[in-house]
Order: C-alpha cells, then structure tokens, then sequence
C-alpha cells in the first residue's frame, strides 16, 4: 500500500503587513493579496481562522488561509501570473485599540497601523 503525503488545501497563517482601524477603534481590516480567481469567477482562498490576542499593551493578530485550488502533489507545478488580487478581512477587538501595538501572528513583526 503506498501513502502519498497531500500538500494541497492546507492551512496556513498569512503574513499581515498592515491594517485599517474603524473610527471607534473595535475592528482592524487586514488587506491580504491573493491568487486569481477561478475561470467561474470565485475565489479558490478562504479564511479558516482569524485570532486576536489582546493584552494590555499589544493585540497580536492572525488569519489562517486556505488555497482550495493548490495541487495536491508536490511535483505538479504550480503556475502564477504573479498579479495579486485584495482580500479584506475584518478582525474584531473586545475592547478599543487606544494606542496598542498591533503584531502579526506569523512574523512576529509590528504592523502598521492605517487610520480611516
């Protein structure tokens, strides 16, 4: 019998460069950079998780992707035009930003902070 190990529509937490804080400061819009469409016009992405992890001084965020559409193979090639398309996605705080560093999950790093 012979197991192949799937890299296809596996999760992964995507890198959150920067986001947009609402006037009352209780949501950040994170912007992510996705793939194409399909031929059907529907998105092979989508978000599986999303976390926000407060405290006093800081609020780590994260949003866990999933590429429905990858191969499931390692050997097939995967094919890109590099032409990226937007995602925003909404991450939700219990209590207001006020003045908090904000820091992505995946890289550890600050994020920059947009105000609308």
């Amino acid at each position: 019998m012979l197991t192949l190990g799937a890299c296809g529509g596996q999760a992964y937490w995507d890198q959150i460069p920067a986001v947009t804080v609402s006037a009352e400061e209780l949501t950040l819009t994170a912007e992510l950079t996705i793939g194409p469409p399909k031929v059907d016009g529907t998105s092979c992405y989508e978000v599986v998780n999303r976390e926000v992890d407060e405290s006093a001084s800081e609020v780590i965020i994260g949003v866990q992707m999933r590429n429905n559409c990858a191969s499931f193979f390692p050997w097939e090639e995967e094919r890109s035009n590099l032409v990226g398309y937007p995602l925003k996605v909404d991450l939700h705080l219990k209590t207001p930003l006020a003045g908090r560093s904000v820091l992505d999950k995946k890289s550890g790093e600050r994020v920059t902070i947009i105000r609308s």
